[in-house]
């Protein structure tokens, strides 16, 4: 329920106004608790400390995330790469073995490229789909392994690279699952909360009271909460990984398995003295 509240459009909305919230009450709570009783207030040197903490704690948190989205992309193109890889290797491999392996990349690649950016419940669907899909075709390589035992080297090597591809892509797909911990976004919450109390709380004892600092203090951690958690929750936020470099390699694999078959090349005889 929680959660669930926190990944909604309503809390994106709602947290400028909690911070405009803290504002409001850190400067009614200076003008109760010290100018209707006459009562001054002096700095002591620790509010810049204060600001600096939240600002740490913020910025780190903004470059993790940030790397969870390169880290996506990075996966996205590993697993183009190994799909092609498996493709191209299958070319020099018995006529069964290229054919079983070009309708297993195009299966494997439909199932996954439904569902692009998927949600936590959509991810263990696709998961187990392609886990299925990855079992069945080590069982058809293993079933034709023993049926041509001339062909066994073949068929470890294709196991050994649709492996890779299918870890890749399980990688990919768990990373969607992955969010900043809990207690991270609770204290960036709660610290944001207490820097725009802080703020309202100082400026309320300026000669001329300025809104311009407050507003700027609101619209900054508004607009930084909102893209860590767009970054944090690529299944449904507006920064998603970029699968260009997947839908082409689906293509090409349209080309590799219309290719004729490549025999091995024979290594050249010794001339003759």
């Amino acid at each position: 329920m929680w959660l669930a509240f926190v990944d909604s459009h309503w809390s994106t909305l709602a947290y400028p106004f909690t911070l405009l919230a803290a504002v409001w009450a850190g400067t009614a709570y200076a003008r109760r608790r010290y100018h209707a009783r006459q009562r001054k207030w002096q700095t002591v040197g620790l509010e810049g400390g204060v600001f600096s903490m939240y600002g740490l704690l913020l910025s780190f948190t903004l470059v993790a995330s940030g790397n969870a989205v390169r880290a996506r992309d990075a996966a996205v193109h590993t697993e183009a790469a190994d799909a092609l890889a498996l493709s191209q290797q299958s070319l020099f491999c018995a006529p069964a073995l290229r054919t079983a392996t070009a309708s297993y990349l195009r299966h494997y690649l439909a199932l996954q490229l439904q569902h692009p950016t998927p949600t936590p419940a959509q991810c263990r669907l696709v998961i187990g789909e392609l886990t299925t899909a990855n079992h069945a075709f080590d069982q058809r390589l293993a079933a034709y392994a023993a049926q041509h035992p001339t062909q066994t080297s073949a068929v470890q090597s294709l196991q050994s690279q649709a492996g890779a591809l299918h870890a890749t892509a399980l990688a990919l797909l768990y990373s969607f699952r992955e969010r900043t911990p809990s207690i991270t976004v609770v204290s960036l919450v709660c610290l944001s909360w207490a820097m725009g109390f802080l703020l309202g709380f100082m400026n309320a004892f300026q000669a001329q009271t300025s809104w311009v600092l407050p507003a700027l203090f609101v619209g900054t951690a508004a607009l930084l909460m909102t893209t860590i958690r767009d970054l944090d929750d690529p299944g449904r936020g507006i920064i998603t990984p970029d699968y260009e470099d997947l839908f082409r390699t689906r293509q090409l694999l349209g080309t590799f398995s219309a290719a004729p078959a490549v025999a091995p090349v024979a290594p050249p005889a010794d001339s003759a003295r």
